[in-house]
Formats: C-alpha cells, structure tokens, sequence
C-alpha cells in the first residue's frame, strides 16, 4: 500500500479505528526486528497514570535546552494526529507524515498494526529519518503490552499510578502497577515518582526481579527553584521528576547536566489542556482530569487559586467509574454540570445517561456547541474538564488555544 498524500493516510488512520485494541507486542517485535533502528538514538520512556503528557513535555523541553535535537511520542492528539510526534517541539508536514507512512508500510506491509502501533512505528522512523539524538516516548496505555515498550529505553521513568483503564489494566492499583512494570528493563534503569505504597511495593519487587537499578524521587537532589509555566502544586512535582530523570540521564550519557539549562527548560515547557487558563469571552480553564488522582490535583489547585467556576462542562468515557468524580464536580462549582457528548468518540458516555448518573444539578448537551450555548452571560469562569476528548473538540472549535 502507497499513500498518495496526507488525505489519504488519514482516511486509512481512521479505518483502523482509534480506540482499536489487540493487546499483544507481536506486531511490533516484528516491525522493529525488520527496522533494526533503535540504535540510533536514546530513548526516556514515560509510564504511568497522571502527568505523564507534562513529564515528557518538561523532557523535552530540557533536552532541546542542553542543545540535543529531541524526538517527542506523545498521545492522545487534539486537533491532528500530527500533534502525537515532534522534533523540538515542532510537528512534521503532512508531507512528511506520508512518506514516513510508506516507509514503515514497506518494512513491515503485511503485519496489520494497529492505529497506535501505526503511529509508534511512524514516530521511531521519523526520529531515525531526522537524526534525533534523544527520543522521549510516552506510553500510551499500561506498559507490558504497550506499543511504546518494544524500544528497550536508556531509563524508565514513571510518573504517579493510580486507577484508570481498569477493565483493560486491572481493578486494582497493584494490578495496574504490575502491567506499567512491566516497561522495566533486565539490569535498566529506571526512577519513579512518589506512588502510593501499593504501587510502590510493586515496582520495588519488580525492579528486584529484573536486576533494574530504581530510583526514588524523593532521595535524589531535585533542582532548586524550578518555575514550570503550567498551574498547579503536581506540575512542579512531574518538573521535579523530570529534572531528577534528567540527571540520570546524563550519568548515563555523554551530555553534561547543566541545572540552569534545566530550570530554564521546565520554564519554555508548554503543553495544552493541563490547568491552561484562557482569557477570551470569559475565561475557560481546560483540564484534562479524569480520574480521582487527576481530580484531586485540579481541585488543590482551584482552592489555592481562589477559583470557583461559575459553571462546569463535563465528559468522559462510558467504562469511567464516576462515583469518585462526581462529589467533586459539584464540590467545584455552585452553578450547573453540563454534561457533554463528544461527537464521533463511540467510547464517550452518551451525554444523557451521564447527566441522568451525575444527579439533578447537571444538564445534557450532545455536543461541545450546545454545550457552550448552555451557558449563561454571567458566567464568567467556565471549567471544562473530564477527557482530553472533550478538551479536542473545544480546540477544534478554537485552535489558537494550542499554542501557548
């Protein structure tokens, strides 16, 4: 198969379903046996449940301070699967995107990846193509049978785990630790963030099977006075975490660790939909809290701030246990829980069914449109929140909000 131009990929991306799922790595095993290109670069891998987006931004953004030309994986999009993969910090042409299409078409055509493996492939090819010299990759779901953990990484680095995907990764928290684990590597290297002692016991236990050398964040020397552009008391901790993986990296590497360039790169670190306040029309803070954890953080946060939203547009995916969530939305606001739909994600919660379980105070809207139409003049400060799903469909209505 030969793509004819961007079009035409996106069209063949979006057959292959986007939240298709076959967890098994056999696929990729044998595109990367057949590529033979890891080895040209280093890899960070990012796993975990929260803050993993924001790890990898700050990442990235130190690596391109220190001079190294960084290749970034990262899911999911908002607007453009374009978004997913970028050489400091910049997207590929479409161009670009289809030639790398059919560069991976040709070395693995008959292995039928699925959407996200499609993409980790395209990211590795690109990364190669483009003479990076530090790819960081974020994974997309879980560990063991991630797309993302068929690159044995130079260091692992786990941001918080916490309850998410538990149909997929397990009811519990130390099922969920036991699959991200598994990203580790036989005598690896990896550091993870503060866990709860669950997941910590886990990966400990984990780390000692393997021989993989695991590194605490709290009995490393974090970087003084790091000021990372996005809100909230957790973007200093994945800062932080990112800052101590740094280090690691260096000591393992021939770049030399320069705290200054560290601090000014947690301080260009930009990455969309995190507690990014807009002032537009009113002001609108875009989360992408959607889990207990996530929500605990954007509530700390509010409360700091002084915030309290006049009114909250909500949404999630229907395998989203809401009992945690929903004391909080309404701890969050006085005013109206507009439960959105998101228009072609067949795992949205249907938006009436989520009104209906969210209780009296929420309202049904089918789309992010009605949604905003729903809202009231005075309502000056409007949360939107739930899924980054719902976050795309308010960036594909105002695209100026992904910059920063």
């Amino acid at each position: 198969m030969k793509f004819k131009n961007f079009l035409e990929f996106s069209t063949y991306l979006d057959k292959l379903g986007l939240f298709h799922m076959d967890l098994s790595l056999g696929r990729m095993e044998e595109f990367v046996k057949n590529w033979g290109g890891k080895s040209s670069f280093p890899v960070i891998h990012v796993v975990g449940t929260n803050g993993k987006g924001s790890t990898s931004s700050y990442l990235t953004s130190i690596g391109c301070e220190h001079g190294l030309k960084v290749g970034t994986f990262t899911s999911p999009h908002f607007v453009t699967p374009r978004e997913r993969m970028t050489i400091n910090g910049s997207m590929l042409s479409e161009e670009e995107w289809c030639a790398i299409a059919n560069q991976v078409m040709e070395i693995a055509p008959d292995v039928g990846l699925t959407y996200f493996e499609l993409l980790t492939c395209m990211a590795l090819v690109a990364f190669k193509n483009n003479g990076v010299e530090l790819a960081v990759m974020e994974a997309g779901l879980g560990g063991r049978y991630d797309a993302t953990n068929t690159v044995d990484p130079d260091l692992t680095v786990f941001t918080p785990i916490g309850l998410d995907h538990e149909k997929v990764l397990g009811s519990t928290i130390d099922l969920i630790a036991a699959d991200k684990a598994d990203a580790m590597r036989e005598n690896g290297t990896a550091i993870t963030a503060v866990q709860v002692p669950e997941a910590k016991s886990v990966l400990e236990a984990r780390a000692e099977e393997l021989g993989c050398e695991l590194y605490q964040i709290n009995e490393q020397v974090l970087v003084a006075d790091l000021n990372p552009s996005l809100a909230g008391e957790h973007q200093r901790e994945n800062a932080g975490l990112a800052s101590c993986a740094w280090r690691l990296f260096c000591g393992k590497s021939d770049v030399e660790f320069n705290a200054d360039k560290v601090r000014s790169g947690v301080e260009k670190a930009f990455i969309a939909g995190r507690l990014q306040i807009i002032k537009s029309d009113r002001t609108y803070i875009l989360d992408g809290a959607h889990n207990t954890h996530a929500f605990e953080a954007l509530e700390a946060e509010l409360a700091r701030s002084e915030i309290k939203p006049d009114a909250i547009i909500f949404s999630c995916m229907k395998d989203k246990n809401l009992d945690p969530v929903k004391e909080t939305l309404f701890r969050l606001t006085d005013g109206p829980v507009i439960a959105s739909g998101i228009e072609g994600n067949e795992r949205a919660y249907p938006y009436e069914d989520l009104a209906a379980v969210l209780g009296e105070r929420a309202k049904p809207a089918k789309t992010i449109d009605e949604a905003l139409s729903m809202l009231n003049s005075g309502d000056k400060t409007v949360l939107i929140c739930g899924s980054l799903y719902l976050l795309a469909a308010f960036y594909t209505r105002y695209p100026e909000f992904l910059e920063k």
